[in-house]
């Protein structure tokens, strides 16, 4: 492929489009925006004009052996129209019938549910080509089914595979073949075994660049030896039993209609890759015959390593609770701060170093990284010998290194600080662990508290002592904290000329936590103020670097905050007004 090869898709799920007089198909009055949700979807996809579009099924809401199906697909057609022919299916359970299980709350798939299907919808299972990019089509219900149907796909597909050879890949399954991880237990939301085993053995070795899905109405991505797993998010509703991963309070509907969390998934194929870029909705709604004005997708380029103060790698265990898990337990992850990364255009976050040398979390570290994030790790004194291996060993993740010490002289960094200067390769700063003692307290209160950052009155002292450590082949870095009632756009250009002087970078950290930890801080308007003005005081200078403490909200202990996502892992208004005004926060 030639170098500047781009091939765009666009992929949405789930929209559970309903007979137009309606239907009693659902018990949840969320259910009944589902197909003026969709109708909007189909015009946020109209208006960036990808070369085709895969819907990953869940196509209508009624399953086939009910009266309404027929009307629902026929209410689909008239949706999906404006996308034809240019539309290709996936078929979902709800379009097809259930994956086989003892514990499935609908009606398993059938041979007269498959002739329904694809008398509405097609083949269930195709593939296609697109500028040399082969696009595969299965009916994921089928799998472990072990009748005739079964077997004369898998042997479809591993024929298509074979004849594929040299091809890059992309496969298309309604449910996801897992959502934590490989080897976990089967329930309503993954394969089962063998079935499991054998599809990602096949995507394995065939070289499948990436599998995309949906049924779970949430984001997942994972990663199984090479090969990318993406579950996408909804048009229509969100799961409720998935409203456990977030630690705020539920959405509408007890967590079936988290508003931010639904989206159109742009695909593009780069001759070296793929990106995804994410087109949420918000659950808008168009009425039929309807014909609003939509934006065209930007993308932002956003100069900011946010703190992951949480800990965004671990999964939690789901309480059994039925329809979909009465009979056991299930694990997932809260994937929506990588979701939000992407969405942002953030590309490197600040996070501790004990995230790569734990072997739980660095395998988090690595799919991360595999999703075109890097990582700016820190550490309380100097790394040992062991982190600094992996360090090197992941050298590609690396953005840089922030060596936290106890002085603004770094006297306690001075046994072997020079040397990490010397034979690190990657961009170095450093830190300072501020305490209440380094404050003055006139009125006799002490409140216990510990920052990150050197103080604006340490400047001198500190741009003195790091002096003396600058080299020609290292532009050192110094991390300055930027408090609430401090000024950004007064205090960066201050520090970045004096740092200047003395061939050091400003790491401005744009503290969005209130001095005293007792008090909060949830005026969105100042935070977004200090952002903007950080943002501003940095443009078009290179020695500057931009973190804002914190990614996701801290909303109870100590200093209670804002950040630029909620409790559910949605996006805060500075959050919005960044991807809202997408080119204005390209730097270059």
């Amino acid at each position: 492929m030639p170098d500047d090869f781009k091939l765009t898709i666009a992929v949405l799920t789930d929209t559970h489009i309903r007979a137009p007089q309606g239907d009693l198909t659902s018990p949840f009055k969320v259910n009944e925006r589902a197909n003026a949700r969709a109708r909007y979807a189909v015009e946020v996809v109209k208006a960036n004009t990808p070369e085709f579009t895969v819907h990953l099924g869940d196509m209508v809401h009624p399953l086939p052996h009910l009266p309404a199906f027929g009307a629902a697909c026929a209410e689909a057609h008239r949706i999906f129209a404006p996308l034809m022919p240019k539309l290709h299916y996936v078929p979902g359970n709800h379009d097809i019938g259930d994956k086989p299980g003892p514990a499935s709350p609908a009606g398993p798939v059938t041979d007269n549910n498959c002739t329904a299907y694809e008398a509405a919808f097609g083949p269930p299972w195709k593939s296609f080509e697109n500028c040399g990019v082969r696009f595969i089509v299965i009916n994921s219900s089928l799998v472990n089914t072990g009748g005739d149907a079964e077997q004369r796909q898998r042997d479809w597909l591993e024929k298509t595979l074979s004849e594929a050879e040299g091809q890059r890949v992309f496969l298309f399954s309604h449910y996801p073949l897992f959502i934590d991880q490989p080897d976990e237990e089967e329930h309503y939301d993954n394969y089962a075994e063998p079935g499991r085993s054998w599809l990602l053995g096949l995507a394995v070795d065939h070289g499948v660049e990436a599998i995309f899905s949906g049924h779970v109405h949430q984001f997942f991505f994972n990663r199984y030896r090479g090969v990318k797993l993406y579950c996408l998010q909804p048009t229509s509703f969100t799961r409720q039993d998935y409203a456990e991963l977030y630690r705020g309070a539920p959405a509408n509907e007890f967590g079936r209609d988290d508003v931010d969390k639904y989206g159109v998934t742009f695909v593009d194929i780069f001759a070296d890759g793929h990106r995804l870029r994410i087109a949420p909705t918000h659950g808008r709604e168009i009425a039929p015959g309807e014909c609003p004005q939509i934006q065209k997708l930007h993308q932002p380029a956003t100069p900011i390593i946010p703190h992951m103060r949480h800990a965004w790698f671990e999964a939690s265990t789901l309480p059994y609770n039925g329809p979909m898990e009465e009979f056991g337990r299930k694990r997932a992850r809260n994937d929506y701060p990588l979701l939000r990364l992407w969405q942002l255009g953030i590309r490197t976050i600040r996070t501790p170093l004990r995230d790569l040398t734990d072997p739980v979390s660095r395998r988090r570290v690595l799919d991360f990284a595999a999703a075109g994030i890097q990582f700016s790790f820190f550490t309380l004194g100097l790394p040992d010998a062991a982190s600094r291996e992996l360090l090197a060993e992941h050298s590609d993740l690396v953005a840089g290194l922030e060596v936290v010490g106890r002085d603004r002289t770094f006297s306690d960094l001075q046994d072997g600080l020079s040397e990490l200067i010397e034979q690190w390769r990657k961009p170095l700063s450093i830190s300072k662990s501020t305490s209440s003692a380094d404050e003055t307290h006139e009125s006799g209160a002490f409140a216990h508290n510990v920052s990150t950052g050197f103080l604006w009155k340490e400047r001198d002292e500190v741009v003195a002592a790091a002096s003396n450590l600058a080299t020609p082949t290292m532009q050192l870095g110094l991390s300055f904290q930027v408090n609430l009632d401090e000024d950004p756009g007064q205090r960066i250009p201050v520090l970045a000329e004096c740092l200047s002087q003395s061939n050091l970078r400003l790491v401005a950290v744009i503290r969005l936590a209130d001095r005293n930890p007792a008090n909060s801080n949830f005026d969105d308007d100042k935070i977004a103020a200090q952002l903007v003005a950080a943002l501003d005081a940095a443009r078009g200078r290179a020695n500057v670097e931009i973190q804002s403490d914190t990614f996701e909200d801290i909303d109870r202990g100590y200093s209670p905050r804002h950040g630029l996502l909620d409790r559910r892992s949605n996006l805060r208004p500075i959050s919005n007004w960044i991807v809202d005004n997408a080119m204005c926060c390209n730097r270059g």
